[in-house]
């Protein structure tokens, strides 16, 4: 090889393997990040959202209504699909049947991590059987805003735009 060669080629490898340092620096700060972001997601499923879900769902049960709450961890399923930390309220109205009173026939709020960008979104279903409804986001938002208050809010503001509760 000609020394010229030899000398850009090496220039070139330092430069890439200087390259391949940083990025996995990158990646470990990212990953590391990523990992106290679902650290504090759990701790505030426990302390915040959970106890807001169950005072909630209990006013609910004073009126005939049902709940049921559930969370889930993230992982990776057997068809490498991600499933991201979630807790979901489910909602039993009174006049759901009781074969409907399952958490895949209800509506439902769930409180999901977005551990790439380190926020909880809610995602809603008003879908009921036999009327339909809507499934969607209701947003995003940092950790720090998710506030007992926040959370009863927004549960309340949910159930109050939804026809979840309407009579026909």
């Amino acid at each position: 090889m000609l020394e010229a060669n030899k000398q850009e080629l090496s220039k070139l490898m330092n430069l890439y393997q200087g390259d391949q340092s940083g990025l996995v620096a990158k990646k470990e700060a990212e990953k590391s990040a990523q990992a106290l972001f679902i650290k504090d997601f759990e701790k505030l499923k426990h302390e915040i959202i959970w106890p807001v879900i169950v005072d909630v769902g209990n006013e609910l049960t004073e009126y005939g209504n049902d709940y049921h709450v559930s969370e889930e961890k993230e992982y990776v399923d057997a068809t490498a699909s991600f499933h991201p930390a979630n807790m979901t309220f489910n909602i039993y109205p009174a006049k759901l049947t009781e074969e409907f009173r399952k958490p895949e026939s209800a509506p439902y709020i769930s409180f999901v991590a977005n551990n790439y960008a380190k926020k909880v979104g809610i995602m809603v279903s008003t879908m009921m059987p036999g009327e339909g409804g809507s499934i969607g986001s209701h947003g995003e938002y940092n950790l720090a805003q998710i506030t007992k208050e926040f959370v009863e809010s927004e549960l309340v503001n949910v159930l109050k735009n939804t026809l979840i509760f309407h009579t026909e």
